[in-house]
């Protein structure tokens, strides 16, 4: 009984966020099928992990365990792949998804920590504590991360401009 009554909360969770999981996976990465992959691997680990997440809310278990695969994957990578990976917006025609592939394309530019940073205090709307409790990291240096990543990322978001 207790099994099945897992299963159900886990399908709800389920439900309501494995597509924010992998829209941050797709910030993260610019690229949809390791998205998709990173996001089935966060998931498959948050359920064999259900009974031990404390809390009401799993979901900042699972974006932790989604920042830490993708870190894991940038650091297996080398350079001129993660160059590489940039995806053409002309081809999408749906205008959301065209504009978070835009986005994913200029944080492609960042080094994946501060790719974290700014996809966990802009896209999950953290503040910069809990983006530093996180991601392991002293509070100043992720204000530093903000502001050297907002510097690089706001001439490759102006309207108009072309990324990476």
């Amino acid at each position: 009984m207790r099994l099945i009554q897992r299963d159900a909360q886990f399908r709800d969770f389920f439900m309501s966020d494995a597509a924010r999981l992998e829209r941050i996976a797709l910030l993260m990465t610019g690229n949809p099928e390791t998205a998709k992959d990173l996001t089935q691997d966060t998931l498959v680990k948050t359920y064999r992990a259900w009974g031990r997440i404390t809390g009401d809310d799993p979901g900042p278990y699972a974006r932790q365990a989604l920042i830490n695969l993708c870190r894991n994957h940038h650091r297996r990578r080398s350079l001129e792949l993660t160059k590489g990976a940039a995806i053409d917006v002309k081809e999408v025609t749906d205008p959301d998804v065209a504009e978070t592939i835009r986005v994913a394309n200029a944080l492609a530019s960042l080094p994946p920590l501060r790719r974290a940073v700014m996809v966990l205090r802009y896209y999950e709307d953290m503040t910069e504590a809990e983006v530093a409790r996180v991601l392991d990291r002293p509070l100043n240096t992720v204000k530093s991360d903000i502001r050297r990543s907002l510097e690089r990322l706001r001439p490759l978001l102006a309207e108009g401009a072309k990324t990476p």
